[in-house]
C-alpha cells in the first residue's frame, strides 16, 4: 500500500510478478511468443520493410489479451472476477398468446371471515347513505373498497356490492361501466333480477335494444308480473325492426359506394342493376339496364 494511500489495490513484488510471467511465456501453447526476433540480412534501421506481413495462425488454446488482463487481476492484484448481475425485469413464463392466471387467494379463516363481514357491511352502509344523498363517486369509492375485501366465501355480497356500483354509474351516465357492473353481479347470482333488470335499463340507453330486450324476458322468468319488463316487451320490438332496418339500408349504401368504385373504370354504375323481387317466391333477380 503507498503511503498517501490512494492505491487502491496492493502492488505483488517485483519477483512474483517475473515468476508469473515465466510460467505464462512457458505453457506449450505460447512458446511461439518466447523466439527471439530474428534480424534479417541487408536491413538497415533506416529502411522500411516492404513486404506483405504474413498473417499469424495462432492456436485455439493461445491465450488472449483478455486472458493475460484475467491472469494479473487474479493472481497478482486478487481481484476476483467479475460476476454478471441477473436482469431486473422477471422473465414472463406464460406461454405467448396465453392469458395470466391470476392467483386465486385463500379462503379467510372463520375469525377473518367474521371481521372482514363487519367491515365489508360498514362501508356497503356508507356506500348506501351517500349513494342516497347524492354523492354518487364518493359511494362509488365505498363499494369499491368493500368489493375488494370480498372473497370467494362472500361472492353473494360482491354480487350485491357491484349492482350497488352499477346504481352509482347510471346516476353519473357511465352507462359503459354500468352494464360492466351489473353482467359481474349477474355472474356471482345468476337469479338476482335486480341486476338483469338494471343491466336491461342500461342497455337500452346504450341502444342495445336486443340484449336488453333478452334481458327483460329473463326478467319475466323469474317475476312474471314486473311491471318495466311487460310493458318493455311490447315496446321494444317495433324499435328493434326499425333499427334493423336501419342499419340495412346503412350497410346497402355502403355496398353502393363500393359497387360505383368498382364499376366507374368500365362506365358502369349500380344504377345499371335493378333488383326486381319475385312475388311468387318472394325472392329476388337482378336485372342490366344500358344507360340512355
Amino acid at each position: 500500500m503507498s503511503e498517501s494511500g490512494d492505491s487502491e489495490y496492493e502492488s505483488a513484488p517485483e519477483d512474483a510478478v517475473h515468476l508469473e510471467f515465466d510460467k505464462f511465456f512457458s505453457h506449450p501453447a505460447n512458446k511461439e511468443l518466447n523466439k527471439p526476433i530474428e534480424e534479417t540480412k541487408g536491413s538497415s534501421e533506416d529502411e522500411c520493410d516492404t513486404a506483405e506481413p504474413q498473417p499469424v495462425k495462432l492456436s485455439p488454446k493461445t491465450t488472449t489479451d483478455s486472458d493475460i488482463e484475467k491472469l494479473i487481476n487474479e493472481k497478482l492484484y486478487k481481484i476476483p472476477p467479475k460476476e454478471v448481475a441477473p436482469s431486473e425485469d422477471p422473465v414472463d413464463a406464460t406461454p405467448l398468446g396465453e392469458t395470466p392466471v391470476e392467483p386465486t387467494l385463500p379462503a379467510y379463516t372463520d375469525e377473518e371471515l367474521v371481521t372482514v363481514k363487519e367491515e365489508v357491511l360498514s362501508l356497503k352502509e356508507l356506500g348506501n347513505s351517500m349513494f342516497r344523498t347524492g354523492h354518487h363517486y364518493g359511494a362509488m369509492a365505498e363499494y369499491s373498497k368493500a368489493i375488494e375485501l370480498c372473497r370467494k366465501q362472500l361472492d353473494e355480497t360482491r354480487s350485491i356490492l357491484h349492482a350497488n356500483r352499477a346504481a352509482c354509474h347510471v346516476g353519473c351516465e357511465e352507462f359503459k361501466e354500468a352494464e360492466e357492473d351489473c353482467t359481474t353481479a349477474i355472474n356471482l347470482n345468476p337469479q338476482y333480477l335486480k341486476a338483469i333488470l338494471r343491466r336491461a335499463q342500461v342497455r337500452e340507453k346504450l341502444d342495445s335494444l336486443t340484449p336488453a330486450l333478452d334481458d327483460y324476458k329473463r326478467v319475466l322468468e323469474l317475476d312474471r308480473r314486473n311491471g318495466p319488463s311487460l310493458e318493455a316487451i311490447r315496446r321494444l320490438p317495433p324499435l328493434i325492426e326499425a333499427q334493423q332496418e336501419k342499419m340495412k339500408q346503412e350497410c346497402m349504401e355502403k355496398l353502393q359506394d363500393l359497387g360505383n368504385l368498382v364499376l366507374k373504370p368500365f362506365g358502369l354504375s349500380t344504377n345499371n342493376f335493378k333488383m326486381v323481387q319475385n312475388p311468387e317466391t318472394g325472392g329476388y333477380n337482378i336485372q342490366f339496364q344500358q344507360n340512355q
